[in-house]
């Protein structure tokens, strides 16, 4: 992936900007449509001042085709919050990390992990997985409990390697729904059943989210619109167009002004 390091690159620092935009983009996105949005991405943000300074209306472009645009804007967001409070520079702290708006616990690890080899575990669905089904006997444990467990499995040292180990092998040996006694963690947990932790996602085609991204992808293609215009995405849905339009409103994401709307800025 272009936002993993080569193996002669695991010692030292890497960007956090870069492994920021990729886990934020990662999230409830396959990694396929990830790796093209993301080169696009850095070619156009390659920092996190291009970034912080940039309108949102010209990241919105950019992350269309992604969905969960609200995710565009608490990136934008974070960046900006790096640059006016800490000085451009990403604080090597968890809980620091954790103010930023928009990142949570398992993005401050990733970001802790990878860009400084610290050992904090970034839990996703492969590794937790992983480890309810090696040590915790099917039982889900709390957030809490399975980060600390996690934490204590980390050798000095060895955070970002342990944790692509870790993805790696619950995405393709130890995964939900295929397996076989040639995973490693087959001596801890025997055989194994279909793994299911969150109810499956909704269908996109003909949700709420399919038609917030349409109205989205006609602002940017013609930048501004008429309310009753975005209000008829909506028409013949079972939603409604003025609380749809409302809802993106309040999330900060479009702009309603002398009866216009175009993307925030």
């Amino acid at each position: 992936m272009d936002w993993r390091p080569k193996k002669r690159e695991f010692k030292g620092k890497l960007d956090p900007y870069r492994i920021l935009v990729s886990e934020i983009m990662l999230q409830q996105t396959q990694v396929d449509r990830v790796r093209e949005k993301f080169a696009a991405f850095i070619e156009r943000f390659p920092d996190v001042h291009t970034l912080a300074t940039a309108p949102l209306s010209s990241v919105l472009v950019l992350w269309s085709g992604l969905g969960y645009n609200r995710r565009a804007k608490y990136l934008h967001l974070a960046a900006r919050a790096v640059v006016d409070e800490h000085g451009g520079i990403f604080p090597r702290d968890f809980n620091a990390l954790q103010r930023l708006p928009g990142i949570g616990a398992s993005t401050a690890a990733a970001i802790m992990a990878f860009a400084w080899n610290d050992p904090y575990p970034m839990i996703d669905t492969n590794l937790r997985r992983i480890l309810v089904r090696a040590f915790f006997d099917g039982r889900i444990p709390s957030d809490r409990e399975l980060f600390a467990f996690a934490t204590s499995m980390i050798p000095k040292g060895r955070g970002r390697a342990w944790n692509y180990a870790m993805l790696d092998l619950g995405a393709m040996v130890c995964t939900a729904r295929r397996h076989s006694p040639a995973c490693p963690m087959f001596d801890f947990h025997g055989e194994v059943e279909d793994f299911v932790y969150k109810k499956p996602q909704s269908k996109f085609k003909g949700s709420k989210r399919s038609y917030r991204g349409a109205l989205l992808k006609m602002l940017v293609r013609d930048h501004t619109c008429s309310r009753a215009r975005a209000e008829a995405v909506f028409h013949d849905t079972p939603y409604s167009g003025k609380e749809a339009v409302d809802e993106l409103i309040r999330e900060g994401i479009l702009i309603a002004k002398n009866k216009k709307i175009t993307l925030a800025e």
